[in-house]
Order: C-alpha cells, then sequence, then structure tokens
C-alpha cells in the first residue's frame, strides 16, 4: 500500500513493513518542496545566495558551502523559486521530516543544472538519507539555457531505520555553476504479508528495527499484527563498538603472543651461536659477521 505527501507522485518502491495500517500517522511528506517560501531578502534580486549556516528557505536548512536560491535568473521545473546547489562553493541542503520505521520512502525530485558555464557541463549530485547509502547523480547541461533547463525526474529510495529521517542534497560541483534541484516530493510505501515471499522478507524489518531470520519469521510478524517481532535484532552503535573492541583485544592479544615467541627465539638465538662456536666453529663464521 502506498500513501503519497501532497507534493508528488514518486516511482521506484522497494520492500519494507511496518505495523498494522490502523495504527499509522498520516504520513505528510516534506515541506516547501519546491522552495517557493521563506525570506528572501531582496524581491527584485533574480537570485540569492544562501552560506552556511542558513534556514532562510522554509523548512529547509543549508549545510555546508552555499547555495544560490533562483527567482527569476532561470525558468523553475515548478512554480518560481529554485536551487542551484553550488553558490559561490559546493553546497549541501537537508529536511528532517518525520517517518516510519520499516516503512520505505521514494524521494522524487527534478535535476538540471546551471547552463552559464558551456565549457564544464557536467554537474554531480550526491543524495542521501539517515540510514540510506549514498547515491550519486550526474546531469549534462550541454545545450541548456536559462529559459530552457530540460529539468529530469530522478528518484531516490530508502528504508527508514528511525521516527525522523534527515534528506540530504550535497553538490560535488566546486564552481559556481552547480547541479539544480526542483519540485522534491516524498512517497511512503507500506507493504503486506506477501511482501515477505520470493525473498522480500531478506530487505525487510519490523517496527522495531528488528530483521527476519527468514520468510515464516516475517509472515509471523503480520499474521501477528506486530506483536510477534522479528527475531533479529538491529546493531545497535554500542554493540558495534563492542565488537571493535573485541576485534582490537584480538589483534592484541595475538601481537602480544607472536612478539613474546620472537622475543624467546632472539633470546635463544646467541645461545645457539654460543654452542656452535664451542663445538668448534671455524674462523669463517667470524669473517662473515
Amino acid at each position: 500500500m502506498k500513501r503519497r505527501s501532497g507534493l508528488g507522485i514518486a516511482f521506484g518502491l522497494l520492500a519494507a513493513i511496518t505495523v498494522p495500517a490502523a495504527t499509522l500517522a498520516a504520513f505528510t511528506g516534506l515541506a516547501n518542496g519546491s522552495f517557493e517560501t521563506g525570506t528572501y531578502a531582496d524581491a527584485a534580486a533574480p537570485f540569492q545566495q544562501l552560506d552556511a549556516p542558513n534556514s532562510d528557505i522554509d523548512g529547509w536548512t543549508v549545510d555546508a558551502g552555499s547555495v544560490d536560491w533562483i527567482k527569476s535568473y532561470w525558468t523553475a521545473a515548478d512554480g518560481e523559486m529554485s536551487i542551484d546547489m553550488s553558490g559561490a562553493s559546493a553546497g549541501a541542503i537537508s529536511q528532517t521530516f518525520d517517518t516510519t520505521i520499516g516503512n520505505t520512502y521514494t524521494v522524487s525530485f527534478w535535476m538540471s543544472g546551471n547552463p552559464d558555464d558551456q565549457a564544464n557541463t557536467i554537474k554531480n549530485l550526491d543524495v542521501s538519507a539517515t540510514g540510506g547509502t549514498v547515491t550519486s547523480y550526474t546531469y549534462d547541461v550541454a545545450g541548456n539555457a536559462r529559459d530552457n533547463m530540460n529539468w529530469t525526474e530522478e528518484t531516490y529510495t530508502f528504508l527508514a531505520t528511525s521516527a525522523t529521517t534527515t534528506l540530504s542534497f550535497v553538490s560535488q560541483t566546486a564552481t559556481a555553476f552547480g547541479p539544480a534541484i526542483d519540485n522534491v516530493s516524498v512517497s511512503e510505501s507500506v507493504p503486506e504479508k506477501n511482501d515477505c515471499k520470493n525473498g522480500g522478507w531478506e530487505s525487510m524489518i519490523d517496527n522495531q528495527g528488528n530483521s527476519f531470520k527468514n520468510q515464516g519469521d516475517c509472515v509471523s510478524y503480520f499474521a501477528t499484527k506486530g506483536k510477534n517481532l522479528g527475531a533479529v535484532p538491529p546493531v545497535t552503535e554500542a554493540a558495534s563498538a563492542a565488537d571493535a573492541a573485541t576485534a582490537a583485544d584480538k589483534h592484541s592479544s595475538k601481537h602480544a603472543d607472536k612478539l613474546t615467541s620472537r622475543q624467546s627465539t632472539e633470546r635463544h638465538a646467541p645461545k645457539d651461536k654460543a654452542k656452535s662456536h664451542a663445538k668448534g666453529g671455524s674462523s669463517k663464521s667470524h669473517k662473515s659477521k
């Protein structure tokens, strides 16, 4: 079952599971996905540079570098406003929104790039979400113009591992002519028991973040309306730290054993040489020293 935010439609959903639908809170999605509202300092300016840290765009924060909040400088994909992800330098923006652990979310956004630098047309952008992988996107602005941006829809999908998720866009173009984004929206997927089949359980988690050991474990979670949780608990930071400490102890002990063995060999070596000389070692051995 898929639930959309009011900002648009997204595609390419992956399997995930959550608590029964009757207990789900309404999914509100992102705020101000087309960057239309906020504190725009000069209404007559075609764009405004925002340097980190900055929260002038409603719902969004500029986390690193700088971005250009575009107004009339070029044609937006939706509404009037959009973002050049490289202002004076490569920038980063993010927004945190409510999610349900175990649900899958697909981010839809429209991508283009600043067309002013036709000598360097490739624009690079990274997108990530809390608990998700970083995905890189590339756009070629060759032949584009400010009144012909050729916006292209892209999607990014992640599995929620916490009650809130931070979605981040990061420019990887270190000039003042960066990738451009607009019309960002998020849709939510709430799978059902049948999604446990055909290996689907392997990519699922329950509403507490537990994984499933097999298909039956997954089906049981649905059959009991969430009472029987997944059998594999999530890996916590504390557990990861403990594992790392254990590995370090094992390495330290192994290193100490090797060192003790080597020192023992080194201590006995002179005795062996002395024994050899005592048995009549030749002067050739002394010359070789």
